[in-house]
């Protein structure tokens, strides 16, 4: 099946791009930072990760955006409607700060690949708006799940050289997304001393992210992120996975780009 999903998404973005004008990048991007995040969803123990940053900005509208562990490329040549490939990487749950957690069988690490769908629309007096939805499936055998995520942000300019944006989520998680990270099965129990539990399908998160830029000389750029979300459903802390660590996850980062 995954092998089905990547020839999908490929042929896809092959057919988008077959008939399109010659385009030019408009503004290139680069850079990099540190970010700090829970070692597992679920956990109230954090840990520093490489916070890369790559981006492709064309004159028609597309664009490419690697941030973190997420890539997207808007593939419509459009100044409102926005769509096209997105991927999201999560790390592997092995070696964690908790003990019983690290008993578990290990998640392998997870590509989420998929699509998105979305609008931005910008106002002269209120800043930009934008809303989408992306579902994205495992290609790599670790959590062999689909997740679903749908946004809405906003976002404007200040004081000619400083940006804010912020944006609202929730998330939703198949059988298979859920029971690697939330659930526990008879082995597990006995590995670990934890209850058993069944994670059903359904909304597993609900959040807000943030983020300031500040444009602080020429082309070389401060970025400043941070999200806090609660796990929700069958992903609260009536797992004994979430109940070892936290329902509250946060994550935060800093970033130098230069652009050109």
């Amino acid at each position: 099946m995954n092998r089905r999903l990547i020839m999908i998404v490929l042929t896809g973005i092959l057919m988008l791009t077959a008939g399109w004008p010659a385009v030019h990048a408009a503004d290139w991007g680069v850079g990099g930072g540190v970010a700090v995040a829970p070692d597992y969803i679920g956990s109230d123990d954090y840990e520093a990760a490489p916070l890369p940053f790559f981006t492709v900005d064309f004159d028609n509208h597309m664009n490419i955006h690697v941030v973190g562990n997420r890539v997207k490329a808007n593939l419509i040549p459009h100044p409102t409607f926005k769509g096209g490939f997105v991927g999201e990487y999560i790390g592997e749950r092995d070696d964690v700060d908790n003990d019983k957690v690290d008993d578990l069988e290990d998640v392998d690490t997870s590509f989420m690949m998929g699509g998105f769908l979305g609008i931005e629309y910008p106002t002269e007096d209120y800043g930009r708006w934008s809303a989408r939805v992306e579902t994205m499936w495992d290609v790599a055998d670790g959590n062999d799940g689909q997740l679903t995520r749908v946004a809405a942000g906003w976002g404007t300019g200040f004081l000619q050289t400083m940006r804010i944006g912020l944006e609202g989520f929730a998330g939703f998680g198949d059988g298979d997304f859920m029971s690697s990270y939330f659930g526990i099965d008879g082995r597990d129990a006995r590995r670990s001393g934890l209850d058993t539990y069944d994670a059903d399908s359904g909304i597993y998160e609900v959040g807000l992210n943030a983020n300031y830029t500040w444009n602080f000389t020429g082309a070389w750029n401060l970025h400043v992120i941070g999200g806090i979300s609660q796990l929700v459903g069958d992903a609260d802390d009536d797992s004994p996975v979430v109940d070892e660590g936290s329902e509250t996850q946060a994550v935060g980062g800093v970033m130098i780009t230069y652009h050109f």
